[in-house]
């Protein structure tokens, strides 16, 4: 009798376990940059708090998490861009700059800054249009006065990692992430320049659909990410 009514005590405690612990499958979408060096860090850490639950990060542009929240496809995303309009909530994760980085024989390797005429006048390797990295760049060139649009592009790539590829392979100079190339910088691969008159600061957002109800998972997560972000 008495270890029926123990079993009985640990089968009430492992129910109770069950009710309190946080399970499902969570699919985020983020942009290269918070994808490849700022989710990895977070979703390993909320996985270790809850380790019943799974994660799947699909990395897209931009444009594409944006889009992909708004339809519910996916029930998050983080993203280098605020959306527009009024369907989506969100909060800042993080901060970037965003620089200009040359191989280490280029002219402007030896030079702290240039001017963007200098820039303008070079193989310039872009990000597609619906990177949030490339849209950043244009609208902060178009404040100062100066259309990135007008340059035509040496080569167009999919992934900051590809740009940052390219410019050590000595095709060309280009914007892209701080975040992205610590290595690169470390290893003497490539060289940061600055702009005369310019700084390229940004933001990254989490993002996700405003509506009454969303699930203990997403809750959960949307919780530990914004107690991380307040600690920026």
């Amino acid at each position: 009798a008495e270890a029926v009514k123990e079993e009985r005590e640990h089968l009430l405690q492992d129910l109770e376990q069950l009710r309190e612990e946080v399970i499902g499958n969570l699919i985020i979408t983020a942009s290269t940059i918070p994808g490849d060096f700022i989710l990895p860090s977070i979703v390993s850490e909320f996985k270790t708090r809850h380790p019943a639950i799974g994660i799947q990060v699909v990395v897209s542009d931009s444009a594409m998490v944006i889009t992909g929240v708004k339809s519910g496809a996916y029930e998050v995303g983080f993203c280098g861009m605020a959306p527009e309009g009024q369907e989506l909530e969100l909060f800042k994760i993080a901060e970037d700059e965003i620089v200009l980085i040359v191989f280490p024989e280029h002219p402007f390797a030896c030079r702290q800054e240039v001017s963007f005429m200098e820039v303008a006048g070079e193989p310039l390797i872009f990000r597609e249009e619906t990177s949030g990295t490339q849209r950043n760049v244009e609208s902060l060139l178009l404040k100062a006065g100066f259309n990135l649009g007008q340059c035509k592009p040496t080569l167009v790539l999919g992934t900051t990692e590809s740009v940052v590829s390219a410019v050590e392979a000595r095709a060309g100079i280009a914007f892209v992430s701080n975040l992205a190339i610590k290595k690169s910088l470390a290893l003497g691969l490539v060289k940061v320049v600055g702009v005369e008159g310019l700084t390229f600061g940004r933001d990254f957002f989490c993002i996700y659909r405003k509506e009454r109800m969303v699930s203990r998972l997403l809750g959960e997560f949307i919780t530990f990410v914004r107690a991380r972000a307040s600690k920026l």
